[in-house]
Order: structure tokens, then C-alpha cells, then sequence
């Protein structure tokens, strides 16, 4: 509740409650990060003679490839993957354990950084189609926060995607899986449709006016406030946060303001 210039209650406007909500599941989504990360480590610091068995660390290309494509051939119902750049086990149009496990209808869902759909390295609009057609279930999102392969819900992959020292760890872990489960679900939960998402352009910027429209609507402003202050019409407002959400690549405003607060747009 709020209380405008007579003192009387009203009801507020949803946008800054939810704004406040989606910037809280932000940094628990970065928490989540942060918990993996340290797991890993910790792992890494550990002598080879106490690592457990359900932990595997894989180096080496071909090893890596081999290894990826026999966990994903394992899988029996679901693998839920978020995919960037670059690609260190193997290419996408290469990935035959995907290949393999969609041809025998185990479920498949990719989120796609948006930023690898640019590198110019893959005819991806093409290899989407051909996923698509085998079954996959696939999004984009903006910054996706690491690579990881969730299968079943019980074997997760860990990909550490640095070029000078690739190597993935493979984890038989059900608390752990859980975590990287839950963070898919999140950014899943905030990607586009491929088709909606390729017509989004990440590196356009935003005007004075973009930006202060988006810090009222963020403050729980009604469009018909924000049109006032801005001197413009309530039609003016819903046409600018259209573009607002295309260029944020959210489908909601409650998407739009956790993107915003990521990209630093406010």
C-alpha cells in the first residue's frame, strides 16, 4: 500500500514489488554460481587418492569428446544444457551423443547464449531448424552464466570453457544436480523463443528518454504517470517498452527490469 498526496491508501503498483523480487532470484541465481564454482575448486585442491568416485575431471579434446558424447548417450529422459560460447568438447552441428539421444526420445532442452549465435562460426538459424525438427526444445537468453549439461537429474557436466585449459568435470552428485537444475529452470524461465530472440539486438543502447522511462517503471510508476512526466501519450509509453523488452529479449516486465539491472541500464 502507498499513500498518494490527500493521504489516502491506495494500492501500489506491482512493477516495483516484482522488480524487487526478480533482482532478488537474480542474485540467487549468482549465489548459485558462486556455490558450483567453489565446489569445483575445492575438488580440484583435493589429492587424486581422495577424490570421490562419483567425480570425474576429463581433459584432452578427443577424450572430452568421446567421454560427452557417452554421458549424453546415457541419458534415458530428460538433458537440459545452457550452451555459450565457445566450443570446447565439440561443435553444435558435430554433437552426435545429442544426435543419438534425441533419435531415441529422450527429452532435450538448450538455452543459447545469445551472444553465440553471433560468432559467425556456425549456421545456426540452420542447425536450429535441424534440432528443432529432431525434437529439441530450445531458448535464448542474455548472458548465460556458465556451460553445464544436467542429465536426468542425478549427472551433471561442468564445462570449463576457457581455451588455454579445457577440460569438464563430471559430477554423479543428486544435491549438486539439483543446483545446476535449478539454475537451468531459472534462465529458462527468462529466455525468448529462438525467433524472438534472434530478432533481439543485444549491443543496441538506450536513449535519455529509454532510460528514464525504464527508471519510473521501475520506481512501480503506472504508464499513465510515466506518459505525464515524460509529456508524452500512455500509447508513446506502451510503444517504447515494446522495444524496451525486445532489445532486453524479455517477455515481461518483470523480465525487462531483472535484464535491465544485469545490463546495467539503470
Amino acid at each position: 500500500m502507498v499513500r498518494d498526496d490527500q493521504g489516502v491508501a491506495r494500492v501500489a503498483p506491482p512493477a516495483g514489488a516484482l522488480g524487487s523480487l526478480a533482482l532478488h532470484r537474480m542474485d540467487e541465481l549468482r549465489d548459485a554460481q558462486r556455490q558450483i564454482e567453489l565446489l569445483v575448486k575445492r575438488y580440484e585442491s583435493q589429492d587424486a587418492g581422495a577424490r570421490s568416485p562419483l567425480i570425474e575431471v576429463v581433459r584432452g579434446a578427443e577424450t572430452m569428446a568421446t567421454r560427452y558424447a557417452l554421458a549424453l548417450r546415457s541419458a534415458r529422459e530428460e538433458v537440459c544444457s545452457l550452451v555459450k560460447a565457445p566450443a570446447i568438447i565439440t561443435t553444435p552441428e558435430g554433437n552426435e551423443g545429442q544426435r543419438h539421444a534425441l533419435g531415441s526420445g529422450v527429452r532435450f532442452r538448450v538455452v543459447y547464449d545469445r551472444a553465440a549465435l553471433e560468432t559467425g562460426a556456425v549456421d545456426f538459424p540452420t542447425m536450429l531448424k535441424e534440432l528443432a525438427s529432431m525434437g529439441e526444445e530450445m531458448r535464448v537468453a542474455f548472458d548465460v552464466p556458465f556451460k553445464v549439461a544436467v542429465i536426468d537429474r542425478q549427472t551433471v557436466v561442468l564445462i570449463h570453457a576457457e581455451p588455454s585449459n579445457p577440460y569438464f568435470v563430471l559430477v554423479r552428485e543428486p544435491l549438486l544436480a539439483a543446483v545446476c537444475q535449478w539454475v537451468f529452470e531459472t534462465v529458462w524461465d527468462w529466455g525468448l523463443p529462438v525467433p524472438e530472440a534472434l530478432a533481439a539486438t543485444a549491443t543496441d543502447e538506450l536513449s535519455a528518454d529509454e532510460r528514464e522511462l525504464l527508471a519510473l517503471l521501475l520506481a512501480g510508476h503506472t504508464d499513465e504517470s510515466v506518459a505525464k512526466a515524460l509529456d508524452v501519450s500512455p500509447r508513446t509509453v506502451q510503444r517504447r517498452v515494446q522495444r524496451l523488452l525486445r532489445l532486453a529479449g524479455a517477455q515481461s516486465r518483470i523480465q525487462l527490469g531483472w535484464h535491465a539491472a544485469r545490463r546495467q541500464w539503470v
